[in-house]
């Protein structure tokens, strides 16, 4: 299902961004190690390069994090403005990880990746319905 391939691709590339973060933290300590250790700098180099692989490839996932987050949470807000019915017990399941897979998404990026006026209630010709 559409749903399932949207939370898959979320939740893979936060675990993919979540490691390549802390293999930066990781590679950053073992430089200073190397440093405070007196290494060869040869060796603190080919560190560094290390270091700046990951570097390299951290902008490149965040984007698609932000992408993909950003892509299922207005899908979620446009197919499943309601909870689906207790019944239909997978679906629900898998509406409610996706959310918690934006909200968490949203909060490791520090922005809010659901545009609110798709979040207010719509009337049945799709337009917002005000609410005073």
């Amino acid at each position: 299902s559409i749903e399932r391939i949207k939370v898959g691709s979320v939740k893979r590339t936060k675990k993919e961004y979540e490691a390549y973060l802390r293999e930066d933290i990781a590679q950053r300590r073992k430089v200073e190690q190397m440093k405070a250790e007196g290494a060869e700098e040869g060796d603190i180099k080919k560190q560094m390069e290390v270091l700046n692989d990951t570097l390299t490839v951290l902008p490149d996932t965040r984007q698609r994090l932000q992408k993909y987050s950003r892509e299922l949470a207005e899908f979620m807000a446009r197919s499943f403005p309601d909870e689906p019915p207790a019944e239909e017990e997978e679906l629900r399941a898998l509406v409610l990880e996706g959310r918690q897979l934006v909200k968490d998404t949203s909060e490791m990026l520090g922005e809010s990746l659901v545009d609110e006026s798709e979040a207010c209630e719509t009337s049945n010709n799709g337009m917002p319905v005000d609410e005073f």
